[in-house]
């Protein structure tokens, strides 16, 4: 029992130390107690939970993909369609935690396909006249 509560400490440090090191330089932040997140570009704020489990540590890592990708400080294109915007912010989010040697499980994967596909169908019942390819292929659209 011991053991595994010190591995469990041990990884809550990792993810947190993981996390931490993605969050953009001169931004601030705030720690929610759900399991979701915002990016506010504009402020250069992100709020999401303390990356201390896998799951949150995803959701922490998909809010500083949009710092990343879609701030105008970053070089981003804040122009882009919201479903590009949160394909790029889950597969910037997927490599993050695969190259930080996190492995992701695969309804993490089916969950971000749905989401991505949910912001498609969102854009399509606003009238938008095209529909990233990669995105709808990734959300397994046709």
């Amino acid at each position: 029992m011991i053991d595994l509560q010190q591995a469990r400490r041990e990884a809550a440090e990792r993810y947190h130390a993981i996390g931490m090191s993605y969050l953009p330089e001169g931004w601030t932040f705030a720690f929610r107690k759900s399991l979701s997140g915002r990016c506010f570009t504009a402020r250069q704020h992100i709020e999401a939970p303390k990356p201390v489990t896998r799951k949150a540590l995803y959701i922490w890592l998909h809010e500083c993909a949009h710092a990343h990708l879609h701030s105008r400080t970053a070089g981003g294109n804040r122009k882009k369609p919201a479903h590009v915007q949160e394909y790029e912010a889950e597969m910037w989010a997927h490599a993050q935690m695969r190259q930080s040697g996190v492995a992701v499980p695969e309804a993490m994967t089916t969950r971000a396909k749905v989401y991505v596909a949910r912001k498609i169908r969102q854009a399509v019942m606003r009238g938008a006249k095209r529909i990233d390819p990669d995105a709808l292929k990734f959300s397994g659209g046709k």
